[in-house]
């Protein structure tokens, strides 16, 4: 299983984030491209616990979190799992900026001990180190092919 645990890994993923540009149309979904790098930087950070999720607690699901986590699939189009990044506001000139911290988040993630991780997701509950490197690689890599990469 692919994680941002692994730096080729990493390496594959920082590489995609560096080709967006702030022109690119999205595949599928509402944010923009703009708006995909302030929310896998939001989402990092949250992560990290050094802000609040903006998707609401919900009861936790072992067995939807197994099969997000755990299935080698790609993550559907289309689920809302509760924030709605496409109505947040960007400042046009701040692109490469929010892309740098995207890159950069997703780092600190990666090399974060468990002590300084958030102990939950809002929605898949109890999260591991492990968990969250995996949940990294796969919500990156979803947005990313939002965005044709």
């Amino acid at each position: 299983m692919k994680t941002i645990g692994d730096p080729a890994v990493r390496a594959a993923l920082t590489s995609r984030l560096e080709r967006l540009d702030a022109t690119q149309s999205r595949a599928w979904g509402t944010m923009s491209v703009h708006q995909m790098v302030v929310h896998l930087g939001d989402g990092a950070e949250a992560a990290l616990a050094r802000r609040p999720f903006s998707a609401p607690s919900r009861r936790a699901s072992r067995v939807l979190k197994w099969i997000a986590l755990r299935l080698p699939l790609p993550w559907p189009h289309g689920i809302r799992a509760g924030a709605d990044p496409a109505t947040r506001a960007v400042s046009a000139n701040a692109f490469t900026a929010d892309r740098d911290r995207a890159v950069q988040t997703l780092g600190e993630l990666a090399a974060a001990p468990a002590s300084a991780l958030a102990a939950r997701h809002p929605i898949f509950g109890a999260m591991s180190r492990a968990d969250w490197q995996r949940w990294a690689f796969l919500h990156t890599d979803h947005h990313l092919r939002q965005f044709g990469l």
